[in-house]
Order: C-alpha cells, then sequence, then structure tokens
C-alpha cells in the first residue's frame, strides 16, 4: 500500500511569520505533527510519502503513485484541503481525512471516503484492521479520549528539517479550564492527558536526530495542566538539554498561573526554555469574569509577565476584544497593558465563536451568530472572523481594533516593546550563545537590508538597532529576530487597515 500524507497550505496569517522567516530561505514555519505521527501509525510495510504543500507543490506524479491519501487540516486550512480533496478524487486516490477540521460537529465532508472524528490514536487502528479485512467503513468515531502512552514516536525519517523555521512536540491534550471562547475541552477533554517523561524525551530526541537543533514548540494548549506531570516531564528535558549541551530552545503554552509555583518556573528555566504563550485575553475583569478566565482573574497580569520575562522566558500574548462586557475603551486599556507588560509579539484577535465552543451555542441561543456561524478560524488581524454581532457594533469594533493595530505594530512603538522586553529579560546562562550560522549572518544581513534601507521605518530601525547595541549586545540576535517577527505583523496589519 502506497500511503501520501498531504498538509494543505496555510494562508498567511499572525502564526504563519511568513514575512519574517523568509529572510531564513524557508517557507512554513513548523512541519504538520500530526501527520508525521499518523505516518508512524501505518503499517511498516506500507511506502510513505509526505508532502506539505507549505514548502512543495502537490504533483500529478504524487497522485498517480499514491493508493490512498492522509489528510489533516485546521480550519483555516479549509480551502486548500477542499482542493486537494478534489485533486485526490479526479485522480482516483482514496481520501482519509482527520484533524481539527475535519471533526467540526457542524460540517458534513461527503468528498471524503473515510472520515476520522476524534484523536487519530483511537481511530486509526480500527481503520487499519477493518482495511486488511476489506471492510473499511466511510466514518470512524472516537468514542473515548485515548491514553497518550498509545501515541507512538513521529516519523521524523520523512522529515527535511531543513525547510522550517521551527519544531514541534506534543507533551499532552486537554486542559482543566473552561473558558467559554475555547473548544480544547469538547475536543481533547478537561482531563490532562500527559505522554511519559521517556516518551517526551525520545521524541525531542528524534528531532534531534533528524538534524534540528533550535527553537522546538511543544504544541499543547496548556503545557502546566498537570504540575506534577509537568515538572517530572520538565526533570527528564533538563537532564537530556545538559548531557548534550542544550541544543534545543523551548518554547510552550501554558496559563498564568505558572507564576504561582516558582518550583515548575525554575524547571522551565533549568531546562532551557526560552518562551511562554500566555492566554491573557483582557485587563477588563469584566471580561474576564463573561468568558469564564478565572485563572487570570485576581492578580497583577502585568507584574505576572514580568516575573516570566525575570526567569528568561518571553511571553508571547493572547488577547481579545469584542467581549459583550467591552467598552469603545478596551482599545486603549488593552494597549496600554501590551505596553507596561512589555510584550513585543502580542497576538490580539477579533473574538469568534468557535463551533462547538460554548460561546457559539450561547450566541446561537440569542440569535446573534451570522449565517451558519462557521468562521475560517483565522481570529488575528481579520475582520471576516467575527462571525456574530458584537454588542458594541461591527463599525466600533474594527474601528478600535484598527486603531490598536496601528499603536501595536508601527515601527516606533513596536520597537519600543523590543527594548523594553530585553531590559527585563535575564537571558538563561545555561544556553551557550553559539557562533551564527552561514544561514544566520545572511538571514541577519536581509533584515537589516529590508528594514534599513528599503521599507518604512527606517529612522525607527536605525534607532532601535543602535540603541540594541549599546545597552543590550549579547541580546542582538534576539533583538534582529523580534524586528524580522514585527516586520511580519506590520504587513498584516497594514493589509487589514486598508481593507477596513
Amino acid at each position: 500500500m502506497k500511503a501520501l500524507l498531504i498538509y494543505p497550505e496555510t494562508p498567511d496569517t499572525f502564526w504563519s511569520l511568513r514575512h519574517a522567516i523568509e529572510f531564513l530561505g524557508v517557507t512554513a514555519c513548523s512541519p504538520p505533527l500530526a501527520l508525521f505521527t499518523v505516518a508512524a501509525m501505518l503499517p511498516r510495510d506500507w511506502d510513505k510519502k509526505l508532502v506539505d504543500l507549505n514548502v512543495e507543490p502537490l504533483t500529478e506524479e504524487h497522485l498517480a503513485w499514491a493508493d490512498l491519501a492522509f489528510i489533516s487540516a485546521l480550519t483555516i486550512q479549509s480551502r486548500s484541503a477542499d482542493e486537494i480533496i478534489r485533486r485526490c478524487r479526479a485522480a482516483g486516490v482514496k481520501v482519509c481525512a482527520g484533524g481539527v477540521h475535519f471533526s467540526s460537529p457542524d460540517e458534513p465532508f461527503e468528498a471524503v471516503d473515510h472520515l476520522f472524528i476524534g484523536e487519530a490514536e483511537e481511530t486509526l487502528p480500527l481503520f487499519l484492521a477493518d482495511l486488511a479485512r476489506g471492510e473499511a467503513l466511510p466514518e470512524y468515531r472516537a468514542s473515548r479520549f485515548p491514553d497518550l502512552a498509545a501515541s507512538p514516536n513521529p516519523a521524523w525519517e520523512l522529515l527535511d528539517p531543513s525547510k522550517y523555521a521551527n519544531m514541534l512536540v506534543q507533551v499532552c491534550r486537554g486542559c482543566p479550564h473552561d473558558c467559554e471562547f475555547c473548544q480544547v475541552i469538547v475536543q481533547y477533554g478537561r482531563v490532562p492527558r500527559y505522554k511519559r517523561p521517556d516518551q517526551v524525551v525520545a521524541e525531542v530526541q528524534g528531532v534531534l536526530d533528524a538534524g534540528w537543533r533550535g527553537v522546538l514548540t511543544f504544541a499543547d494548549d496548556n503545557f502546566i495542566c498537570h504540575h506534577g506531570k509537568a515538572k517530572d516531564i520538565l526533570r527528564a528535558l533538563e537532564v537530556w538539554q545538559a548531557a548534550r549541551g542544550y541544543p534545543m530552545l523551548f518554547v510552550a503554552q501554558a496559563s498564568i498561573d505558572v507564576v504561582d509555583d516558582q518550583e515548575l518556573l525554575e524547571l522551565m528555566e533549568r531546562a532551557g526554555f526560552v518562551g511562554l504563550f500566555l492566554g491573557i485575553e483582557t485587563p477588563d475583569p469584566a471580561s474576564l469574569k463573561e468568558c469564564n478566565k478565572r485563572q487570570n482573574l485576581n492578580r497583577d497580569l502585568a507584574a505576572a509577565v514580568h516575573t516570566i520575562q525575570a526567569h528568561g522566558m518571553e511571553v508571547i500574548g493572547g488577547f481579545i476584544v469584542g467581549f459583550d462586557s467591552d467598552t469603545a475603551g478596551v482599545f486603549t486599556r488593552q494597549a496600554e497593558f501590551i505596553e507596561e507588560a512589555a510584550i513585543p509579539t502580542a497576538m490580539v484577535n477579533l473574538l469568534a465563536a468557535a463551533p462547538g465552543s460554548r460561546l457559539f451555542k450561547r450566541l446561537k441561543e440569542e440569535g446573534r451568530l451570522l449565517g451558519d456561524g462557521v468562521g475560517d478560524g483565522n481570529t488575528a488581524i481579520n475582520a471576516g472572523s467575527v462571525n456574530f454581532i458584537p454588542k458594541m457594533g461591527r463599525e466600533i469594533l474594527l474601528t478600535g481594533y484598527k486603531d490598536l493595530l496601528n499603536r501595536l505594530f508601527a515601527p516606533a512603538p513596536y520597537y519600543r516593546r523590543v527594548l523594553a522586553f530585553l531590559k527585563r529579560h535575564r537571558p538563561n546562562p545555561r544556553i551557550v550563545v553559539r557562533p551564527p550560522t552561514r544561514r544566520d549572518v545572511m538571514a541577519m544581513m536581509k533584515i537589516i537590508l529590508a528594514l534599513g534601507f528599503k521599507e518604512p521605518g527606517r529612522r525607527a530601525f536605525w534607532s532601535f538597532l543602535a540603541r540594541l547595541l549599546i545597552k543590550h549586545p549579547r541580546q542582538l540576535p534576539v533583538g534582529i529576530t523580534m524586528a524580522a517577527s514585527g516586520r511580519h505583523f506590520r504587513i498584516l496589519k497594514d493589509r487589514f487597515c486598508a481593507a477596513v
């Protein structure tokens, strides 16, 4: 059997970082972890090829070779996924489809030959057994959340790491919190399920063996759901990193209550973590209560961010505007908070009702959903994501959002936040600064050429670079990398503002 694993194209979004990573000569931020995991679950005697449309085209030769196509997609990739399915059917290749997009409770997928709803560790073995008997069904639906001990080490032998800017490993699934706008607990449950520490270490070792050294993101919705299990994994990662000279720079997603556990923060620092994504959402208590973000209430959010920065980690902040409790003043308050907290990478989303979330159900009952309510899954710097009637009014929401984006991502204020972050940031002494590679040097030269000579904001860039060299010379690579990311955010911001 010949299995063709196909990952759809990701549009130009906040997290694609397309206009930053292009300086590295790559077109994709991260590899499709789900498909590498699926590949590892397929029979060993099958022939396998993986095509990521973000780094190479799907050719007619690929389709002529394949017996089965396996597709995994996020909602933002739905258009590309539809085109892949159309081409597969035209070529006579049977389609197996799963992942977040294909597990949507409100979407029919009649063009798919074998639909997988739920986690592959639960559904794929059933399909393979039926297929071997010639009795494969059109749909496989998980009846439970599987033990992640059954999840194999991804098939990294199919990976070409030179095509990506970042690697991924998954540690856990599920989240104990119940934020109204989030559908994670529908997909993965409220009881956190973790891989064993030895599993996680083996997967990270697999990435290293594939030839990768650098940023590795743990693709979990909340790495610290269970503090005890997270600590066990961190201790194992610390031993692994120390024995190899800290080849990986870890990034993860966590809830802000990480700052309540000093031991947990210290273990993250010792394991070589350099970044945490936090769902801060809003500094307004009324809106936090509305969305049931209880873990963010009754605390100094800016102080929490500063605590994490002092442990050698950048805080990547997730924010939302458009809550029912929000007023026209929320945009100024968000900007002031982001500036006070010194968060350069601030992902400010327009509130959207994700299918399956409690918010989607509530707005549907209130008659406030627009059309069928199914959006495109892209909630950052995208007016089309607003799939309901906001209480403050759509025009006020979009105008305020536009002003907020301009305040955050115009060159001068963005560079000021980077410098403010670097002032608070304490680099991890365990992480050895290695001599730059040829690719690093070329990327830095391209960034300076683009931002210092070719594009708007040149004066602000040169002022930033001078202060960076004078005040934070050892953090020059971090500062230049953030400048490149700022370019990406600015391009998306300018495109949005021109369209609204």
